[in-house]
């Protein structure tokens, strides 16, 4: 499985160990649907609202046009990953996040 950052100006630099398990449980589910590449589209780059946990390196947006089954890879992704992890299926991407339960 290859991964790909969507162009230069996405940053990976300071994800956290969580968001780096994450991206390769995503990438298992991506290549059992047939995927040969996941894209990054953001991770602690980019315009994100000031609570927003991709700041703290512990969220990452995944593309999700190109996925022959958006909605059950997301579903997928969303049981493998846990109660700790947030999976939310955007109009233009997934976005994963840590967030675990106190």
């Amino acid at each position: 499985m290859k991964i790909h950052l969507k162009d230069d100006n996405v940053r990976i630099d300071g994800i956290s160990l969580e968001i780096l398990a994450a991206i390769h449980t995503a990438g298992r589910i991506w290549k059992a649907h047939g995927m040969t590449s996941l894209v990054i589209t953001s991770a602690v780059d980019g315009p994100h609202s000031t609570t927003s946990l991709h700041h703290e390196g512990h969220a990452v947006d995944l593309r999700s046009r190109t996925l022959p089954d958006d909605i059950g890879m997301a579903a997928n992704l969303a049981a493998d990953l846990g109660d700790d992890y947030d999976v939310v299926l955007e109009p233009t991407h997934i976005h994963v996040e840590y967030d675990p339960r106190r």
